[in-house]
């Protein structure tokens, strides 16, 4: 049977066949340096002449605030294949593998450790809203194809990740899906919110009633 080269679901208006592409077109990959060029004794404390080094709970907690790590400048100068900056994808690559996280405008640039992999999607090529979700579905698939049931340690060599073919469709139709899938998001998290202050109004009225119990106690 011929595979489809639309979904199924379109977008009204659309009605064009998605192209075939390989990740090594949609985006730029990079991943941090041996560990033998971020030994301990090279860390400093943080200043004003410092750089800051990303490591995977950046991209496992998605929080680009989390800094343990730090080199001086001069330093990260020789290591400046390896920086960072607003906008970048950071990917955990060992261990707890396949996290990604864009980091915000408001992020620090810094050097990326061995653990990491940094991308830079090709935005004329590709929205990053999409990349991300095909590149999360390619992780999944390689991993559960890999790992035989037990835990995939590594992120596929670039020579797999490279290769890995995804339908995507036009620049247009990648931006309706975005807007989609982005004002989904926030209706999820509006209702997560919503969510969260029940719980605390209910902690509230728990603790409220708990103490007017004990006060009442203490009166009899």
């Amino acid at each position: 049977m011929e595979k489809r080269k639309t979904p199924r679901i379109r977008f009204k208006g659309f009605s064009d066949d998605w192209e075939q592409r390989k990740l090594g077109e949609m985006a730029d990959y990079k991943k941090g340096p041996f560990g033998s060029a971020l030994k301990k004794e090279i860390f400093v404390p943080e200043g004003i002449d410092t750089v800051k080094v990303y490591e995977q709970q950046n991209a496992i907690n998605k929080d680009w605030r989390f800094a343990r790590y730090f080199i001086t400048r001069e330093y990260a100068q020789k290591l400046s294949n390896f920086e960072t900056y607003a906008g970048d994808i950071i990917v955990s690559c060992a261990g707890t593998i396949g996290e990604i996280y864009e980091l915000p405008h408001k992020s620090k640039p810094g050097i990326i450790n061995q653990a990491l992999m940094r991308i830079r999607v090709n935005e004329g090529f590709i929205t990053k809203d999409l990349y991300k979700i095909i590149f999360s579905n390619k992780i999944d698939e390689f991993s559960a194809k890999m790992s035989n049931g037990s835990a995939m340690k590594n992120i596929p060599p670039f020579a797999d990740l490279k290769g890995m073919i995804a339908d995507i469709p036009s620049m247009k139709e990648q931006y309706c899906m975005g807007n989609f899938f982005s004002n989904f998001d926030t209706l999820i998290t509006f209702h997560q919110r919503q969510q969260n202050s029940w719980k605390l109004i209910e902690k509230g009225v728990k603790l409220w009633m708990i103490l007017t119990k004990n006060q009442i106690l203490k009166r009899l």
